[in-house]
């Protein structure tokens, strides 16, 4: 006999990640494909991948930075010709404000709006909400609701001696899970070049990169 299934089991969901908390990691400006342009124009993202307690992804979102925007150093800051503050109309300048105006996070510890690393490790619990966007499009994104704190694990460590700008950025990006990390440093072309620092990057023994610099 076939057994019937409950109404329930037909009832579908968004799959969006919503009232969790979540943690920040390899934070960086870009652009989402699946994000459409403002008035013909790119507009570029702040992007990070959010972590649940046990650090492992559960979801990668952006926020439309608005267009006019430039990114720079390989997704690590942004930088505008005209103003120097992020618009609020735009779903990242909605973020900043929610962070900083409702839930009184001081941000300035921790950075610049326009440099990505400043979100790394903050953790909030999000709530989905319908935002408008600047091209007057209405979607969703997880908004903080409430601020969780810094992860110590955000912190990398630091060098013993003078290191190459490759390895700066390396050590930047070593204080995410070593898949997020290797995966970010393959993109960059100083390491794919060089042979023996690629093995580093994928080295994920006590010897690699990941694990001499990560904490």
């Amino acid at each position: 006999m076939v057994e019937k299934a409950t109404i329930d089991e037909w009832t579908t969901e968004t799959g969006l990640i919503n009232d969790v908390d979540v943690w920040m990691q390899n934070c960086r400006f870009g652009f989402k494909e699946e994000y459409g342009s403002v008035a013909g124009v790119d507009s570029p993202m702040f992007i990070a991948e959010f972590v649940n307690e046990e650090g492992e992804v559960v979801a990668s979102q952006g926020y439309s930075v608005g267009t006019g925007w430039i990114v720079s150093d390989d997704g690590l800051s942004i930088s505008h010709p005209t103003r120097k503050n992020v618009v609020g109309s735009s779903v990242y300048g909605q973020l900043i404000n929610r962070v900083v105006k409702d839930l009184k996070v001081n941000m300035a510890q921790y950075g610049k709006p326009t440099e990505a690393k400043s979100w790394n490790g903050l953790g909030f619990h999000v709530v989905q909400e319908e935002h408008k966007t600047v091209s007057g499009d209405v979607r969703t994104a997880p908004m903080p609701t409430e601020f969780l704190g810094e992860k110590v694990y955000e912190s990398a460590k630091e060098p013993a001696g003078p290191v190459s700008d490759i390895e700066k950025k390396l050590i930047a990006l070593a204080s995410m899970p070593i898949e997020g990390f290797q995966r970010q440093a393959l993109k960059l072309p100083e390491v794919t070049q060089d042979d023996d620092l690629m093995a580093l990057v994928l080295d994920s023994s006590p010897e690699g990169f990941w694990a001499k610099h990560h904490s």
